[in-house]
């Protein structure tokens, strides 16, 4: 395995202990020091406006991380869904939608990439558009990673406020803040679940608000836009579970406004018709992208890559494809590896299934909600199904966890569009017990906050953790730096021993334009097959790195001249 996986049994106990001495302090202090604590007039500023507030938590979202600079920098690279998002946000920075199939392009392929019809990731555009803004305007792709997660945290804040007082939505954004914006994979990587959440945080916001009591034509306009645009971002991020998220609220939303129309209470033209407007030019735009890369405007591409590659179904009720081939023993292995990580030999059977879900479910609730989140997250789900305005939270939530057990395999990011739910939940939860006014539960709730923090800010527990740390070296990293010092241009003939080779800690990946780059990387066919790529590459300099993902060899070919010949790099 490429990274170390979480040791769950230890940041379980961790995150327990943090909360019982948390729990203690908090107690003391509730019963002996709460009287001569100052007040807090800064937060009542904050809380005088709802924008605010939602600025204040991308602030913190922002700033937070930026401190953390020096001791984390800006995240690398390690795994195949990074440099497929990679190569789209460089797409998108060349100003193109797709890129030519390179020439030779048996030798280039790799994985959540279709090199035909066109070069382009599989992946749906929201990642990649903020990549390449990163890329484009501050010349660092990152920073579009490091901009859309303080944005969903900043949302996450604004849905809360449509549910919640204003005090207990910024907190359930603070909290949001913490667990997901300084160590979390969705931050510290190129790819995961900002899109998603953030998609998720204005769909809800968007919706509830857009019925508000003696609200103006002009205000339920803006809201129906938001909603709009934010069904074409979970449209554009995690098209699947977006639409499970999203099925509810569109339900909702055609009944609210049927009964309001009926009542004369909203007009057809600040309701439906941006709504309508809207998401046909999102739709046509969508389509128009799938033509540019697949040649069919009803064909994603990420389900052109399934078709091609993927032996195994995306859902537990389909059998896996007998007609896929491989031309690379890689991706071979990489599916077989694929099909033992994520247990798909145990869903054949419904008892099978049953351990599977449970598993998934833990491992969900551990990322999301951790140990000092889960009290309050079931108190405010038992209270959002009692208390109709938020049932509809309920529902969304359900949908989208439903969809994702259907699933044959899953990561945390999947169920990325209900993050909202889960800190609506917390909150109200956290205010729940707070208005219970007794000692001990008020010190409980802060000592949720502070272990919430706390653990936070330790890389080894909760949801920090995740792909932090990696068990492999960075072979691609250690070849190329070699590499930059070199005159010319470089391509780089990859072998691997397969018997020792991880799949997941591949080395062929390429960004999106070819002829400027300095270092390409390519997939060897075998002695006396790589021969084709002079044809094309003639001016730069061959090289073969064989490697069992430890270690590595690295030599110099003279491979046009005389494929057979190869000397020992200096």
């Amino acid at each position: 395995m490429n990274y170390v996986p979480i040791n769950g049994l230890r940041m379980l106990a961790i995150e327990s202990s943090v909360l019982l001495a948390t729990l203690f302090l908090s107690y003391l202090f509730f019963r002996f020091a709460r009287r001569s604590f100052p007040g807090l007039s800064w937060l009542d500023a904050i809380l005088s406006h709802p924008a605010r507030a939602v600025l204040f938590v991308i602030v913190v979202a922002l700033v937070g991380r930026a401190l953390l600079l020096p001791w984390v920098g800006v995240p690398q690279p390690r795994i195949d869904d990074e440099y497929s998002n990679l190569l789209m946000g460089d797409t998108f920075a060349h100003f193109r939608l797709s890129n030519p199939t390179p020439a030779a392009w048996p030798h280039f392929e790799t994985f959540h990439v279709n090199m035909v019809p066109t070069y382009h990731s599989k992946y749906p555009v929201a990642q990649g558009l903020m990549l390449g803004i990163g890329e484009i305007v501050f010349r660092q792709p990152w920073i579009g990673v490091y901009l859309s997660t303080a944005l969903m945290c900043g949302a996450i804040c604004w849905a809360l406020q449509a549910f919640v007082p204003p005090g207990w939505a910024l907190l359930g954004g603070l909290l949001a803040t913490f667990r997901l914006a300084l160590f979390s994979y969705w931050m510290n990587s190129y790819w995961g679940g900002s899109m998603a959440a953030l998609g998720g945080a204005l769909a809800l916001g968007a919706v509830v608000r857009l019925f508000a009591a003696q609200q103006s034509a002009r205000y339920r306009a803006a809201m129906a836009s938001i909603f709009a645009v934010s069904l074409l971002l979970l449209a554009n991020s995690r098209p699947y579970e977006g639409f499970a998220f999203a099925a509810p609220l569109l339900l909702y939303f055609a009944y609210r406004v049927t009964r309001a129309l009926l009542r004369h209470e909203v007009t057809f033209a600040s309701t439906v018709l941006p709504l309508f407007a809207i998401g046909l030019a999102g739709l046509s735009l969508m389509g128009y992208y799938n033509r540019q890369t697949t040649g069919d405007p009803l064909l994603l591409p990420h389900l052109l890559n399934e078709r091609v590659y993927s032996p195994l179904p995306l859902f537990l009720w389909q059998k896996p494809k007998s007609d896929v081939t491989f031309r690379d023993p890689v991706f071979a292995k990489f599916f077989q590896v694929t099909e033992q990580e994520y247990a798909y030999e145990k869903t054949k059977s419904l008892s099978g299934v049953f351990g599977v879900e449970i598993s998934r479910l833990e491992q969900n609730w551990f990322f999301y909600c951790g140990v000092a989140l889960s009290l309050p997250v079931l108190i405010g789900f038992l209270s959002a199904c009692k208390e109709p305005p938020l049932r509809i939270v309920v529902f969304v939530a359900a949908s989208t966890v439903i969809a994702v057990g259907l699933c044959t395999y899953t990561m945390f990011h999947y169920a990325a569009p209900l993050t909202v739910t889960v800190y609506i939940f917390a909150a109200e939860g956290l205010r729940y017990l707070w208005q219970q006014k007794a000692t001990g539960e008020q010190a409980f709730v802060v000592a949720v906050c502070f272990t919430v923090v706390i653990t936070s800010l330790l890389r080894q527990t909760g949801s920090a953790a995740v792909n932090a740390t990696f068990a492999l070296p960075d072979t691609r990293a250690l070849v190329a730096h070699q590499l930059q010092s070199q005159p010319g241009k470089h391509l780089v003939i990859v072998s691997y021993d397969l018997e020792l080779h991880y799949p997941g800690n591949e080395l062929v990946h390429n960004p999106a334009d070819f002829a400027t780059e300095k270092i390409l990387w390519a997939r060897s066919k075998g002695a006396g097959n790589d021969a084709d790529l002079c044809r094309d590459y003639s001016d730069r300099t061959f090289w073969s790195v064989t490697t069992d993902d430890v270690g590595y060899s690295m030599r110099q070919l003279d491979l046009c001249k005389n494929p057979a010949a190869n000397s020992i790099a200096p």
